[in-house]
């Protein structure tokens, strides 16, 4: 892990520590209390429950005699019946008031108009009308009339006879006003059919015996209503303790959603909070993302290509002599940034098991070659035996060079790396410049996705 990291790991933690060490301890409601003053509630219930069956035994004791309760019950059955049929009576007159309101209101009304339409004239009926037009005519007839007589009768006898007509209708108004008399006087009539004596007589006889019986046993039933008044007083004391123990239950519920909701209030907190922290470790990671691509596209391209040609010219040629780098052009960036020339080739520690055995093994020198053994076991001179090592074959192999099969090879080996060198190192400034825009391309890219790839594996690390 570099330094940026710890410290925005570090960063991170103390955010963490300081958010906890802010949040609000929420006390959950302790119902204990309330349920002891509960049961302390029902316990009076219940001593108020023998109470009540104390006096229901009481009750039970004060009994009347039974013929005498069949007899009151029988009197209070007829008085019963009375009464609904005094209410139907009732009911029946003021049904009959009412209809006699409704046909009077009606029939004033018509009079209204018909005293309206006959203020405006002298005439008062449809005969006086009749004669004066008769006493016009026979004036008109006997020819002594003047011609503006005549003409003035002739008119009055129209305007008459236009009155006549109004009058039909007054007479018409006159008949319905009859009508609605006659039939105030059959409800007033029925009305009085409704004022029954008798059951007025029977109901106030049956009360004088109820009150007789009453009389009788004055005594009992005093006994027995002061009873009954006390049950109804325990039974106020009955429900105002259910109404304590539903206040108290109501009470703590209450509390009990408070705690609830300051619970979730909290919750959303935290979940604000450590979004907060997410968004704030993905920004700080995005940001070493972006600073790690971009040193590693600012190390001179082929950087690893070019120091295994250097090598492998040194292993051909032990007399070539590495040229020496400017330290500044291989570790400093375009944008002035300090780069770690060993970024990607890191030496790495192994630590190996305390009871290993390191066996070293030699290895021949390039170019030695061996001599036969002769008859006599001496050693007779010969062509040496051409090898390469293993590692020197894989560095050709990934420089696409083919490696020497025999020692006259090498020379055209040492000259295809050189020239692979030079044309490498020619195009390392420009190969440079494009791994540096790819690598701020892919920055951008990062920042266009959110980042989304690093939080997955952020997951599994």
């Amino acid at each position: 892990m570099s330094a940026d990291s710890s410290a925005t790991t570090a960063s991170s933690a103390t955010s963490k520590a300081t958010s906890s060490s802010q949040r609000k301890f929420i006390k959950r409601p302790d119902d204990k209390a309330m349920k002891e003053e509960v049961e302390a509630l029902k316990k009076e219930i219940k001593k108020l429950d023998l109470t009540n069956n104390e006096l229901n035994a009481q009750i039970q004791k004060l009994q009347i005699d039974q013929k005498v309760m069949d007899e009151r019950n029988k009197l209070q059955a007829e008085l019963k019946s009375l009464i609904s049929k005094q209410s139907s009576a009732k009911n029946e007159r003021n049904n009959i008031n009412d209809q006699i309101k409704s046909i009077d209101a009606q029939m004033k009304k018509k009079i209204a108009e018909i005293q309206q339409q006959t203020s405006k004239n002298n005439f008062k009926n449809v005969a006086e009308i009749d004669a004066r037009i008769d006493s016009l005519d026979k004036a008109i007839d006997a020819g002594n009339l003047k011609l503006a007589d005549e003409r003035r009768y002739v008119k009055e006898m129209s305007a008459l006879r236009k009155l006549r007509k109004d009058f039909g209708s007054i007479e018409k108004t006159q008949a319905s006003i009859d009508q609605d008399k006659e039939k105030i006087a059959e409800l007033k009539k029925k009305l009085s059919g409704t004022h029954n004596k008798e059951v007025q007589a029977q109901f106030e006889a049956i009360q004088k015996q109820l009150d007789e019986i009453n009389e009788s046993n004055k005594s009992i039933i005093s006994k027995r209503n002061k009873i009954y008044d006390q049950r109804s007083e325990i039974k106020k004391q009955k429900d105002a303790k259910y109404d304590e123990i539903r206040k108290l239950r109501s009470d703590f519920d209450a509390k009990f959603e408070n705690f609830k909701k300051q619970m979730e209030e909290e919750r959303q907190k935290r979940d604000e909070e450590y979004k907060a922290q997410q968004a704030e470790r993905k920004q700080a990671k995005l940001k070493q993302r972006a600073e790690q691509e971009l040193a590693d596209a600012s190390i001179p391209a082929f950087t690893e290509e070019i120091n295994s040609i250097h090598n492998l010219l040194s292993y051909f040629d032990p007399s070539y002599v590495k040229p020496a780098t400017n330290k500044n052009a291989s570790t400093t960036g375009s944008n002035g940034a300090s780069i770690p020339s060993t970024t990607k080739n890191q030496a790495r520690v192994i630590e190996f098991p305390e009871d290993l055995v390191v066996v070293k093994k030699e290895q021949d020198d390039f170019f030695t070659g061996t001599k036969k053994k002769g008859k006599g076991g001496k050693k007779q001179g010969g062509k040496k035996n051409f090898t390469v090592a293993p590692e020197i074959v894989v560095a050709l192999s990934d420089l696409t060079i083919p490696f020497p099969l025999k020692e006259d090879d090498v020379p055209e080996t040492i000259k295809t790396l050189k020239e692979t060198l030079e044309a490498l190192q020619q195009k390392q400034e420009e190969q440079t410049k494009i791994n540096i825009e790819r690598a701020k391309a892919k920055i951008a890219k990062f920042k266009e996705e959110d980042f989304e790839g690093d939080e997955d594996d952020d997951d599994d690390e």
